[in-house]
């Protein structure tokens, strides 16, 4: 996190690549984003949090520890956390301006103060979503042949917009945006690469014989898309949007998506590796 980080990540696929030729079964999950999804007093100074929520409410609550975590906010800043969203928190519906930038303009205080006060008034449950990964990084990891694509994200309906949460884009689109965008506009990896890594590779690396590719005897959970067509449509502004380009979809066997409406079929199951 962070563009002085950023070329930490060569040095991270380098030492995972080390690992693999040592013999070491290793591999490691990407999504195509470059905005985190990340608890609020990451931003803050390690030692607050020290102890759990409780703590951290209690010691920013304390006028001269409040103090000395905004300063040390003030001198150690990377993330350019002023340009945060707040995503979910408890004040979800009475914010008028998401963004932690807009929020201190508003009422005329620091970002520091504003990130401070949010996290006493939603006694310390705050996510933001924050644009700090860099494009090249999430590109190289997507390709190289040890990564898997994952979400990293829970699946929602559009009916969840109405909780007022800003869920992260991922959760609508990050399979459709690895087709679409780095497979077919931008030639980064063959759709076949792309395919294995969304299927076979974890479930291999999960222990699951009978998922991941198709088979005899095997469980149908089978994706029908558009190559042409395939594409995400949700964005941080806007997540509640569903990808276009996928007709059918089946899980264990059953119908949960025909001609791109959803049956009302509900078939999935717990799995275990």
């Amino acid at each position: 996190m962070g563009k002085q980080n950023w070329p930490l990540a060569y040095e991270a696929l380098q030492k995972i690549e080390e690992a693999q030729k040592s013999g070491i079964d290793v591999s490691f999950d990407v999504y195509p984003y470059t905005q985190t999804g990340s608890v609020l007093y990451i931003y803050l100074p390690a030692w607050a949090a020290e102890g759990g929520k409780r703590m951290l409410v209690r010691r920013l609550k304390e006028k001269h520890l409040r103090e000395k975590i905004i300063e040390e906010m003030k001198k150690g800043a990377q993330y350019h956390y002023e340009n945060a969203i707040v995503a979910i928190s408890s004040l979800n519906k009475s914010l008028p301006e998401r963004k932690i930038s807009k929020i201190a303009s508003a009422r005329g205080i620091s970002v520091e103060e504003v990130i401070v006060d949010l996290l006493i008034a939603s006694e310390g449950r705050v996510i933001t979503l924050l644009d700090c990964l860099g494009e090249e990084n999430v590109k190289n990891a997507i390709k190289h042949p040890l990564s898997i694509i994952a979400s990293d994200g829970a699946g929602y309906d559009l009916r969840h917009k109405d909780t007022g949460e800003i869920v992260h884009p991922r959760c609508f689109g990050t399979f459709p945006r690895v087709l679409g965008k780095y497979v077919r506009e931008e030639k980064l990896l063959t759709l076949e690469e792309a395919v294995k890594k969304m299927t076979s590779m974890p479930a291999k690396k999960l222990g699951l014989t009978d998922r991941g590719i198709l088979q005899k005897n095997g469980v149908a959970d089978i994706v029908v898309f558009d190559p042409e067509k395939i594409i995400d449509k949700s964005t941080v502004e806007n997540p509640y949007q569903y990808a276009q380009g996928v007709s059918e979809v089946i899980v264990n066997g059953k119908m949960v998506l025909d001609k791109s409406e959803l049956t009302g079929e509900m078939a999935g199951e717990f799995i275990a590796g």
